[in-house]
């Protein structure tokens, strides 16, 4: 575990201090609907007591905090959370965070602490035994935890990990929900929603000229149309790119 986590850490150091390791796709912020989503579903967070897994540059921590939730937020890369630290004091609302470097398998935090954890694409990088466990024990009796992943079930885009190795670290694994699921046996409910099917196609503008002034209309219109197509058939969900995961404790 503790090799996993300096070579986590030595990764994302660099990565944050250095603004590399991005692929060019990245570069239209297709992910970030995503987030909204997540978002949405957590609803009101005035007043809650909300964990945050990576915390990475800080601006989801200080979404989370302008939402009014008392925030604790970790990360494995001390430049993770050093930049998070910066984001926070100059928004002013440090006083609602609690910032901590630490690893998800092993959380800092008395048991029953947080209505209510989010990560954004952080299982993955994880040893989902031993930090499924810690969440659960840290969350309190009918707590409820947000993550929104990357799936591991989509051939072609597995074809692209392996293709693009440099933008991953050794030990991160999408996920795949099937394969998880004994590990989510002691929650209460568990339920997900897929997302990027045929909006993949919109993501794949990116490396193509004048195609990021094209995404946002043709995205939202993809986006839109896998709702309809995931609803009818939930079994595309294995070709999908992104889910949200939800834990009820």
């Amino acid at each position: 575990m503790s090799a996993r986590h300096e070579a986590e850490s030595r990764f994302h150091d660099e990565k944050y201090s250095q603004g590399v390791r991005y692929p060019r796709h990245y570069a239209v912020n297709p992910t970030y609907p995503i987030y909204l989503k997540m978002l949405g579903m957590a609803g009101d967070l005035s007043g809650r007591d909300l964990l945050e897994y990576g915390c990475g540059e800080g601006w989801i921590t200080r979404d989370l905090a302008s939402n009014g939730a008392n925030v604790s937020a970790f990360d494995i890369s001390a430049e993770a959370v050093r930049k998070t630290k910066a984001v926070l004091a100059s928004d002013g609302c440090a006083d609602r965070c609690k910032v901590a470097q630490m690893g998800a398998e092993r959380l800092d935090y008395p048991d029953e602490s947080f209505d209510m954890a989010i990560g954004f694409a952080i299982l993955h990088h994880l040893d989902l035994k031993p930090a499924i466990s810690e969440l659960y024990r840290v969350l309190k009796p009918n707590g409820v935890a947000y993550f929104a992943e990357p799936l591991g079930t989509n051939p072609l885009i597995n074809l692209y990990r392996r293709l693009t190795p440099q933008y991953r670290t050794e030990d991160e694994l999408p996920l795949d929900l099937a394969a998880m699921t004994p590990l989510l046996g002691q929650f209460r409910e568990v339920k997900h929603a897929d997302y990027y099917v045929t909006a993949l196609a919109a993501v794949a503008l990116a490396y193509l000229p004048f195609g990021a002034k094209m995404y946002p209309s043709v995205n939202r219109s993809l986006m839109k149309l896998d709702d309809v197509l995931l609803r009818k058939f939930p079994s595309l969900g294995r070709f999908a790119w992104y889910t949200i995961l939800v834990l009820k404790k």
